[in-house]
């Protein structure tokens, strides 16, 4: 499965996400960069691990958030944010263990994230808007 091909979100798909959805930053130690949606975690670090013949690490970021709320190291997770971890277990389990194959995931097109505004980003007085709905519970206190 090495070649595996993310699609890419529209602009308008990336700016519907990012005010409506939680998404998550992803940093491989192979230098890749991605922002994907929360909800397709389990099935990306399935597919990163496939992609990469299960060499890849992983740091998951949430925005608002500096340190990596999960690491893995090919599809098993390293260390983990235990409200996290416990949102996408199941599905990694069952993707690990199983026939059953992932699904396919659209990444962020990061040309283009890169060149939205503070508002587009929804970012209001130097916070993420969304944060307490989306992202707070992972933040270690």
């Amino acid at each position: 499965m090495k070649n595996i091909i993310y699609k890419k979100y529209t602009k308008k798909q990336m700016l519907n996400i990012i005010q409506n959805d939680a998404f998550l930053f992803v940093e491989t130690n192979l230098g890749d960069n991605y922002i994907i949606k929360k909800q397709d975690l389990s099935d990306f670090i399935v597919l990163e691990a496939l992609r990469t013949g299960h060499i890849a690490e992983l740091k998951i970021y949430v925005p608002g958030i500096d340190e990596p709320v999960i690491t893995t190291f090919g599809w098993f997770l390293n260390k983990a944010n235990p409200i996290l971890r416990e949102e996408i277990i199941e599905r990694l389990i069952l993707l690990q263990t199983t026939n059953i194959k992932p699904q396919k995931v659209k990444i962020f097109d990061n040309e283009e994230f890169i060149k939205f505004n503070k508002k587009q980003m929804g970012i209001e007085n130097g916070k993420v808007k969304n944060f307490d709905k989306f992202y707070k519970k992972y933040k270690v206190a």
